[in-house]
């Protein structure tokens, strides 16, 4: 490894030249390596406090797909029609903004998916 964090990888044509960048989350008290082909450079680069940020923001769209894909039923699409699917992203997503706004008891939890179950316990009854 190089001393600014860059490394290659590959054997000759195919070599690659990429970043490691290291941040920690405070919070969780976790640690995170991430190896990134944005090389930095002096004049114009990325920072790794934006690589971090990027991370960061980019799991969050992930965690968010995951929701929408297992309790929101976004993975089953009874059509394959293209606007039939936009609906169907779109109500998914209207429906996620109405469990971020909707306030239940706090003994039920906080989270989007104690909020789902809260309401379908609910409406069950």
């Amino acid at each position: 490894m190089l001393e600014n964090g860059n490394c290659q990888v590959g054997k000759d044509e195919r070599e690659v030249e990429i970043r490691v960048v290291a941040f920690c989350d405070l919070e969780k008290k976790t640690e995170f390596r991430l190896a990134t082909n944005l090389v930095e450079s002096k004049k114009s680069g990325v920072k790794n406090e934006e690589i971090a940020d990027i991370y960061v923001k980019r799991w969050q769209i992930e965690l968010l797909w995951k929701f929408l894909k297992m309790h929101l039923k976004l993975d089953r699409l009874i059509t394959k029609n293209e606007n039939g699917i936009r609906i169907k992203i779109y109500s998914c997503l209207i429906a996620y903004l109405i469990l971020q706004l909707i306030e239940i008891p706090e003994d039920f939890g906080k989270t989007a998916l104690d909020k789902l179950r809260y309401i379908q316990s609910y409406m069950s009854q």
